[in-house]
């Protein structure tokens, strides 16, 4: 009887703690998510996403489908709670808010994957101890010879056709948590924005001029990002920017550091880590990921010599602020505070707009003619490597050839004809190089001999 009673009342409690859940806070919040996920209305393009999600398709390959349809999707916040809700990766959601529309593109399924920074991945300091100056932006030690690009065509940007322009200039790396990802060839303490470029005004924004020609794509596709042993590492994407980096000010200075992996600007604020933030988040980088420079300094060609370090460095970042984001009237995210007119107050100098697409064109032109130098030192390089393996393919016939073999001319070896420099044989060669005795090997081998005219003397002696 008494065990009868104990289940009876266990199976109550059960009963009851199961209604109090369905009628609190946690059985609301469930009625919320299934009410959003029921209303939410998607494109189709996004519900194919969601019926390939559900049927356990691999991330892989729904980030190859998004890539290669080419569309990008203004997602709504409740869309993409939608999403979040219905299992899709925060990957994925990425990829269809930054989806670029191109012809043909056809991404690889082992296109890098977005993530958040650990918290051990930390670039060394700005201290006195910075980055010595870079004079050339560093070229790797033997390019490969690529293929120079159509200068008539607009090229297909995907991960193949990063892979071509980049590998001249460096390597390519598995990164941990980023897939593959590349690695420039340049020196130790070099840091993307801040090495080998500078700052110009445009009619899109502030624009970052490489002075390197594989700049034109990894600071302006793509972020960079600070992976440990690696160093700094450029994460392939494919939305264009005139530049990714997210700012810092205070009177009298302006910072910058690069925007991660994974940030997107919707919807006023920003999407990141399957999370969202406000317009002014910093993305939890310390100071060591920024620059700063004096708002005088910020249009020089080189900041090497004027980039704060130390404790003067520490103590203007400790009361900077970050700058916030928005969208202008065209669609265009940008720092609030950094336009014409405000950089014309702060930095004392008038600025003059550049049109983007000349920047942008000069920066592709400049790709292309440094891949026709290294086609061209490669050609010539591929003409002197023959040439010499002609030459001790010859040096190896001719070694080959009996001592007593008559050449060509019926000459025995060792002879000249009229007129030949001693040593020379009639094609020029010497004759060691024919693999025939020299003159001064001959006149060697009869060193001690008497000669002719010295047995004609003894015998008039006699």
């Amino acid at each position: 009887m008494k065990t009868a009673r104990l289940a009876d009342m266990k199976a109550m409690l059960v009963i009851g703690v199961a209604c109090f859940a369905l009628s609190g806070p946690f059985g609301m919040l469930a009625s919320v998510a299934m009410a959003q996920s029921a209303s939410v209305d998607v494109p189709s393009g996004v519900q194919d996403v969601v019926k390939l999600t559900k049927a356990g398709m691999s991330e892989d390959i729904i980030l190859a489908k998004v890539k290669k349809t080419g569309v990008s999707y203004d997602l709504t916040t409740d869309q993409m709670m939608y999403l979040k809700n219905q299992g899709v990766s925060q990957n994925v959601i990425t990829a269809l808010l930054q989806a670029e529309p191109t012809p043909t593109p056809t991404t690889p399924a082992s296109t890098p994957a977005s993530a958040s920074p650990s918290s051990g991945s930390l670039p060394p300091p700005p201290t006195s101890s910075a980055p010595a100056p870079d004079s050339g932006g560093g070229q790797p030690a033997a390019p490969a010879a690529p293929a120079a690009p159509d200068a008539s065509a607009q090229p297909v940007v995907n991960f193949d056709y990063f892979q071509g322009q980049l590998s001249p200039y460096g390597s390519w790396v598995d990164v941990p948590g980023y897939g593959q990802c590349w690695q420039p060839s340049v020196e130790s303490g070099w840091r993307p924005y801040y090495d080998a470029g500078h700052w110009v005004y445009s009619d899109a924004g502030l624009y970052w001029q490489s002075d390197d020609p594989w700049g034109s794509l990894v600071f302006h596709y793509g972020s960079w990002t600070y992976a440990g042993a690696y160093g700094w590492v450029w994460v392939p994407g494919y939305e264009y920017a005139p530049s990714r980096v997210f700012w810092r000010n205070t009177d009298g200075y302006l910072g910058w550091a690069p925007l991660p992996p994974g940030a997107v600007f919707v919807d006023g604020g920003w999407l990141y880590g399957g999370r969202r933030f406000g317009a002014a988040y910093d993305f939890g980088y310390g100071a060591s990921f920024y620059v700063f420079v004096g708002s005088d300094h910020f249009w020089e060609h080189d900041y090497h010599r004027f980039i704060l370090r130390g404790e003067e460095f520490h103590r203007i970042y400790g009361r900077s602020e970050v700058n916030r984001f928005r969208r202008d009237e065209h669609g265009r995210f940008g720092p609030e505070g950094l336009d014409r007119e405000h950089l014309e107050r702060i930095t004392g100098h008038k600025v003059e707009e550049v049109r983007h697409e000349e920047l942008r064109d000069h920066d592709r032109a400049a790709l292309r003619e440094d891949h026709q130098r290294i086609a061209a030192e490669h050609e010539r390089t591929r003409a002197v490597e023959n040439r010499v393996a002609e030459s001790r393919e010859s040096d190896k016939r001719g070694g080959e050839s009996h001592p007593g073999e008559k050449s060509a001319a019926g000459s025995h070896p060792g002879e000249r004809g009229a007129g030949e420099h001693p040593g020379t044989s009639e094609h020029g060669k010497t004759e060691a190089q024919n693999g025939k005795p020299g003159a001064n090997e001959k006149a060697s081998s009869e060193k001690g001999k008497p000669a002719a005219n010295d047995k004609g003397e003894k015998k008039d002696q006699k």
